[in-house]
């Protein structure tokens, strides 16, 4: 497997190969209610997409910046535990941008997952919990 990552640009032309890979999974109804909404993205946002075999899609998921915290975003697996990588990556990249915290939002059955890599559940949001990660940067 290869964890391939991309840049939402402002130009349209330059997200083909990103979108490409993932827009299949953006208009998937059962994604849609897996993930709990839609997905969705900005220029500036990291996209990481773990590809088996060169071109078939495994798991995805997306970091956003906000001042001291990164948001994990649209954390998927197509394949079981394909996610992980993507999740180790996403923490790393976080520590880089200096980040105090890694937030995300997912359903409450997943909490193991999350705390296996140190998140703690925060609150309740809806449907779904808010899990946190410290990650001892930023103000």
């Amino acid at each position: 497997m290869e964890l391939r990552e991309f840049i939402h640009d402002a130009d349209p032309v330059r997200n083909r190969e990103l979108f490409g890979l993932l827009g299949e999974y953006a208009a998937s109804p059962a994604i849609r209610d897996a993930l709990g909404g839609f997905i969705s993205s900005e220029p500036g946002r990291r996209w990481f997409v773990m590809l088996e075999d060169g071109e078939r899609v495994a798991a995805f998921g997306s970091l956003r910046r906000k001042r001291t915290a990164a948001h994990l975003l649209h954390l998927y697996a197509l394949e079981e535990d394909a996610d992980i990588a993507v999740l180790e990556r996403c923490i790393q990249e976080a520590r880089e941008w200096g980040a105090a915290c890694l937030l995300t939002a997912d359903y409450w059955t997943r909490r193991e997952f999350y705390f296996r890599y140190g998140f703690s559940s925060v609150r309740k949001v809806g449907r779904f919990v808010r899990f946190k990660k410290e990650l001892g940067y930023g103000n």
